[in-house]
């Protein structure tokens, strides 16, 4: 028997609502960074491959302000987080009609000065547990995570670490277990801590160092084990998720990075741009052995996608890159033209990863050559990564007029 679209929403929404992260019913939700288990993969999904404005479009909603976080998708909703001159904001839109059910003033003012250009005053990407709905922002040289219903009342309000902005704030929360995971690297001390997502209380904080950083934070099953990763500060570092212990720490990747590392097997990957440039392969069993490094063309705000034994990654200059994930060595290099920072997304048999421009590839997952299979164009700009679950594909973009620049969630279907 086939489900439909609804009855797949429904039945997922049961099953997301009867347990705790990460044993959620993977393909009918999306409900942080990354997707459900946290590396970037739908693997069971048929989603159309080609669309346009009048092509394979199920609904499209205007969207207030400004922003660069990932839909997330939860059950009957689809949550972004927006700013505009006034205020912070979670948004809510109606998961099959598009509409917008409901908007949250987060904060009213108290906005850093000082951000970089391609980032903005909503940047992290928005985490739900079914029944809760999580935000961070940089305000008030502060980072604070606020929890809402999924209707929209406020529950909590947390401050985690002053913060001493240097580009602004871009790590999106993490759900383990019954935490929400916050990272706050910057350059007068940050924390890795641990709230309960039903009280907002601090169950674990560890000190991290006085450097800023961007990256997201992220838990997978490692070398047998529950390890929570983070880069930054010229260093890979595992910790223990249960209750924030360091197990194993490395130097590489750079001082500054951005994108969150990927996993495969017992090994961990990472990539940094500033001030050095490199990707590198860590065996994650305690060792702390970096079994391959790479020095130039790197994916410093891209996150990277670990798949069947190979790593596809897209740097920011544009250029498409398949390696051996034991090895390093590179199976090809594609130009697809452009920059990014959205991050690659696998669907079933196909890579999606959006330019700044608004243009998104789709590709093949296949080590023997770089295989296009379609290119399509939505608005002029786009920073937040295509979301995939239940058939369609969520996307935020943005287009530019003499009427000024106005944002656009899309749901995109088979018609």
């Amino acid at each position: 028997m086939t489900l439909t679209i609804e009855a797949r929403l429904v039945a997922g929404a049961v099953a997301f609502l009867l347990v705790w992260h990460p044993c959620l019913h993977a393909g009918d939700n999306w409900p942080q960074w990354r997707g459900t288990n946290r590396d970037g993969k739908a693997l069971d999904e048929v989603v159309p491959v080609e669309w346009s404005e009048t092509k394979n479009i199920v609904w499209k909603a205007a969207v207030p302000g400004r922003g660069q976080s990932d839909p997330t998708v939860v059950g009957p909703s689809v949550f972004l987080t927006t700013a505009d001159e006034q205020q912070q904001s979670l948004l809510c839109f109606d998961r099959k009609t598009g509409e917008q059910s409901w908007q949250a003033v987060v904060h009213k003012g108290g906005f850093e000065s000082e951000k970089h250009e391609k980032c903005s005053l909503a940047a992290p990407t928005v985490a739900c547990d079914g029944e809760r709905v999580f935000v961070t922002f940089l305000n008030r040289a502060a980072i604070y995570v606020t929890a809402f219903s999924m209707g929209g009342q406020q529950l909590w309000q947390h401050k985690v670490s002053d913060f001493n902005s240097k580009f602004g704030y871009g790590a999106s929360p993490l759900l383990y277990k019954s935490y929400v995971i916050v990272a706050s690297d910057n350059q007068g001390g940050g924390a890795l801590t641990a709230l309960d997502r039903k009280t907002g209380s601090v169950v674990w904080n560890t000190p991290r160092q006085a450097t800023p950083s961007y990256s997201s934070p992220v838990v997978a099953s490692v070398a047998g084990k529950q390890q929570l990763f983070l880069s930054g500060a010229d260093r890979i570092t595992s910790y223990e998720p249960d209750t924030g212990k360091r197990l194993w720490s490395c130097k590489g990747a750079s001082i500054q990075t951005v994108n969150t590392m990927a996993f495969a097997g017992g090994l961990v990957y990472a990539a940094g741009g500033y001030p050095t440039k490199e990707t590198l392969c860590i065996r994650a069993d305690g060792s702390s052995e970096v079994v391959w490094r790479e020095k130039g063309q790197i994916s410093n705000v891209p996150s990277m996608l670990a798949h069947a034994g190979y790593l596809y990654h897209v740097t920011d200059e544009g250029i498409a890159i398949c390696r051996d994930a034991a090895t390093g060595s590179i199976k090809w290099k594609h130009r697809l033209g452009g920059t990014f920072s959205a991050s690659p997304v696998l669907a079933g048999e196909h890579i999606y990863v959006s330019n700044e421009s608004g243009q998104t590839f789709v590709f093949k997952p296949t080590p023997n050559a770089f295989e296009l299979v379609a290119e399509n164009q939505l608005g002029d700009e786009a920073f937040a990564s295509p979301v995939v679950c239940a058939g369609r594909i969520y996307l935020r973009v943005a287009a530019s007029s003499s009427d000024g620049r106005k944002e656009t969630l899309y749901c995109i279907g088979a018609e």
